[in-house]
């Protein structure tokens, strides 16, 4: 097993003895200069006498600060700064009784340009460049625009006033109560406006927000139903773009209904905002009552936007809005339990948006994407458990990742269904009224779905949310009948191999069970290293994929299996399940590969999308080993054996009636066609491109096509997406050209393409993205890594000051496969730090030395099974 190597911080948890109760906060920023002033009073309470303050303060230049105790008043003859801990204490010449205080501070700083904290962001409007400014404080970035005490369980309530051009339009998390000219406190200015802001609720710092710019929007209302009062909601765009915000709003009002009707709590405030971001690092952020969005994940064009843009639109807008009542009404006590945000909104986007658009079939989606990443990531030695102790801000953001996120909404799945619907909501039910505006740890979530169910919950649950990884369950049949074990699964080969890992997890377990009378399905939940199963014989075992484990069979299930699919008779999510299984074991070494490749055969008639693009990544993954072996043309062929058949059936144009499964099959088998060679395909994407003016490509083809374009085209093509990305406005559109130009073959336009994702003309946000897409793209893979080694200073200067953007840059180092990679990037990132990538870098090198030994082990396999399939 690869040992992880780990850096260990010093707590830089604030002294509990000092607890803020309000705050009264008044700012303004400089649009010009981009630059702000500030001032502070922060009611707190002392429960012991002291004589100094210590808050979280970074890149805040202090002023001053006097504490006032009834008639007492005292200015700190002393600020100190630790820069590691991201604090600044005050300290005073008195004691400061034990008590009620006023904290009053002045101060000023930068709006940056890093996304985080109080940041900028630019955009054009007819021809003009213009700039607004905006907060990103999740995690711990609170601390950057104002001094407070920067931890979740340190709620307070906030009053916000912002100074602000009279031409401009303020946005807080409540509604303005108050605007009138500015006069006097902060430097007065002609022409500048005062916004005062209602109180807010009792929160957390990192879910205050304010938003400072020239802004138009659209707006609606909920209806009023049972306890819950009509709640005004508003999208906001910058100007000449809010007819492309409609689309959202809708689906925020249907969310809101439905969340108040579901956790039979009222949304508790009379105003939702949604805004667009020009330049935003994730997709979104839930500030209570004042939601942030890039623009990709928010606006939708009537002509432009995909189906599958419009479903992630309204998947990210349910998950954020279901944050209002998990993290924003209900807070984790510290970020170890992030999972209780982002694993339950997770979950929830998909309950909201499938009862929104069931047509969609999101489940199925869901089971595919979020699901699928989860059971990767988690299958690393270098993972962590969904509960894990973080102390600093990189450590921090190192865990907005696919294990709080996705895997935490799949053991609420797993749990969801072990439980019942009907429980399980009652449990959130009672969970998040007992708890309203307080903060929680896991073990009280536990709790309420206990005394709701009468179950064992903590119990089955502890080692899900507390260990890292999860089961592989094995099924062997004998003539005494049938067992299942568990082990805990590693899709690296080193770990596989070496497993000791002693975990025992209470798995719920469905399976299908056969007897004299038929078949029936039949449930377990095993507790022990080993079990027996019930049946003669034994069918699909996690029944519709619904515990998050992987399955293997023995020889003769497993023939049973295959027959089943081949006469199409198993569900969909069953047969996703098997194969992802099987490919995923092969890359553990569990398997042979060839014994993947042998069964995907079976699936020739499949006509599912999310089956098909698990077969798809399956075969890439085989692909990206055996790319330099010299019988890769074999596997070509092999590959569009499979997808080919498919292509008659689907073609470039979509069909009357067609549902969503169909028209993301379409892109993808093409995409697969067109990269394993198939002539036909690529010369008909290369003709709809060319007479795109005359007919405008179908926006649920455009990126497929506009990728066998670029990855079949030379210097020309090349300048042509690159004269399209900088004209383009809609971000959706602009991110497509952005990701053809990634995908070029040549190794000159490639290096040109990694110049320009830093350049002027790409957002930093948009630019992780094109340099990750390059470095993914095997023609780019050395190109790109030498890139990211001779740059570093200036990836570390736009991306090293904190956020999630370090993960996304290092992860697609995992795709190399030569160790002696691995062992050059340990030696460049031992001399160069990587800031919150860390456990990304420990990930790739797991990856990279996995690859390795797979080829080496399986290559010649693949050469002959190859052989005997071309016949």
């Amino acid at each position: 097993m690869i040992k992880k190597k780990t850096t260990k911080h010093a707590s830089v948890r604030l002294p509990l003895h000092i607890v803020p109760k309000r705050y009264t906060l008044t700012l303004k920023p400089d649009l010009e200069n981009f630059t702000f002033t500030g001032k502070e009073i922060i009611d707190i309470a002392l429960n012991t006498e002291t004589t100094s303050i210590t808050l979280h303060a970074k890149d805040i230049d202090i002023e001053t600060a006097h504490i006032t105790q009834g008639k007492n008043e005292e200015y700190a003859n002393k600020i100190t700064y630790d820069e590691k801990a991201e604090t600044a204490t005050f300290i005073f010449k008195n004691k400061i009784k034990k008590g009620n205080a006023k904290l009053s501070i002045d101060f000023k700083g930068i709006i940056n340009e890093h996304l985080r904290g109080f940041y900028r962001s630019r955009y054009e409007v007819d021809g003009k460049t213009k700039h607004l400014a905006t907060t990103q404080f999740e995690a711990t970035d609170a601390r950057r625009a104002f001094p407070c005490f920067d931890e979740p369980a340190q709620k307070a309530i906030f009053d916000v006033s912002l100074i602000i051009p009279g031409s401009h339009t303020a946005i807080s998390n409540t509604m303005p109560t108050s605007v009138k000219e500015h006069e006097g406190g902060l430097p007065a200015q002609s022409g500048y406006k005062v916004v005062e802001f209602a109180s807010t609720p009792r929160m957390s710092t990192y879910l205050l927000a304010f938003i400072i710019g020239e802004f138009e929007y659209v707006e609606g209302w909920t209806k009023q139903k049972n306890n819950s009062n009509p709640v005004q909601i508003r999208v906001f765009t910058t100007k000449g773009k809010k007819h492309q915000a409609q689309f959202a709003l809708d689906v925020a009002i249907k969310s809101i209904e439905f969340y108040n009707e579901y956790f039979d709590i009222p949304y508790p405030l009379p105003v939702l905002d949604l805004i667009a971001i020009p330049d935003f690092e994730s997709a979104a952020m839930e500030n209570w009552g004042a939601v942030t969005f890039r623009e990709s994940a928010i606006l939708i064009d009537s002509e432009k936007s995909s189906l599958s843009n419009k479903q992630w639109v309204a998947i990210v807008v349910a998950h954020e809005l279901a944050h209002q009542w998990f993290g924003n009404l209900v807070t984790m006590e510290w970020w170890t339990d992030l999972w209780l945000n982002e694993g339950f909104a997770s979950y929830m986007e998909y309950l909201c948006t499938d009862h929104l658009f069931p047509e969609w079939k999101l489940w199925d989606l869901y089971l595919s994407e979020r699901f699928s990443t989860a059971l990767k990531l988690d299958a690393l030695a270098n993972s962590h458990p969904i509960e894990i102790h973080v102390n600093h801000p990189n450590e921090i953001n190192e865990i907005f990742d696919s294990v709080s996120y996705a895997k935490g909404s799949a053991v609420i799945r797993q749990l969801a269904l072990y439980l019942g619907h009907d429980t399980f909501r009652n449990g959130l039910r009672h969970y998040l009224k007992k708890h309203s505006y307080k903060n929680t740890k896991t073990i009280d979530l536990w709790e309420s779905f206990e005394k709701v169910s009468g179950k064992k919950v903590r119990q089955v649950m502890e080692n899900w949310t507390g260990k890292t990884g999860y089961p592989l369950v094995s099924i062997d049949t004998h003539k005494k009948g049938s067992k299942i074990t568990q082990e805990r699964f590693f899709s690296s080969r080193i770990s596989a191999k070496n497993n000791k890992e002693k975990t025992l997890w209470q798995i719920p377990i469905q399976y299908e069970s056969f007897n004299g009378k038929g078949k029936e399905n039949l449930h377990m939940l095993m507790t022990k290293k080993s079990s027996p199963l019930i049946g003669t014989s034994i069918g699909k075992v996690n029944s519709g994929e619904s515990s998050f484990v992987r399955t293997k069979y023995d020889n003769a299930t497993l023939a049973r299996l295959k027959k089943e699919i081949e006469n199409n008779e198993m569900s969909v999510h069953d047969r996703l399940g098997i194969i992802r299984d099987l490919f995923a074991m092969a890359e553990g070494g569990y398997i042979s590969a060839t014994d993947a490749l042998d069964f995907s055969l079976s699936y020739k008639n499949e006509t599912e999308y999310i089956i098909w693009s698990e077969i798809a990544s399956g075969i890439n993954k085989i692909y990206n080993l055996i790319k330099d072996e010299s019988y890769i043309k074999s596997y070509n062929k092999y590959a569009l054996a499979l997808f080919s058949p498919m292509v008659e059936k689907l073609g470039f144009n979509a069909k009357a009636g067609e549902n969503n499964s169909q028209v993301f099959l379409r892109n993808l088998i093409l995409s697969q066609v067109a990269h394993y060679g198939d002539k036909e395909v690529i010369k008909e994407a290369q003709k709809i491109f060319a007479d795109r003016k005359h007919n405008p490509i179908k926006s649920d083809i455009r990126s497929v096509v506009y990728g066998i374009v670029a990855k079949n085209g030379g210097d020309k093509e090349w300048k042509l997406f690159k004269e399209l990305y900088e004209s383009e406005s809609l971000h959706e559109e602009k991110d497509r050209y952005g990701r053809a130009l990634a995908l070029f073959r040549q190794s000159k336009l490639l290096s040109k393409t990694l110049s320009y994702a830093i350049s002027k003309h790409v957002r930093s946000q948009d630019a992780v993205g094109i340099l990750s897409t390059v470095w993914q793209n095997h023609h780019g893979r050395t190109l790109a890594w030498n890139f990211v080694k001779k740059n570093w200073s200036t990836i570390l200067k736009n991306y090293g000051n904190g956020g999630h953007f370090m993960s996304y840059i290092i992860a697609p180092l995992g795709n190399h496969t030569d160790k002696k990679d691995a062992i050059e990037a340990k030696k460049f990132f031992k001399k160069n730090s990587a800031p919150g990538g860390e456990r990304a870098l420990e990930q790739a090198y797991e990856r990279i030395y996995s690859n390795d030994a797979w080829l080496k082990a399986d290559k010649m396999k693949i050469k002959k099974w190859l052989e005997k399939f071309s016949g």
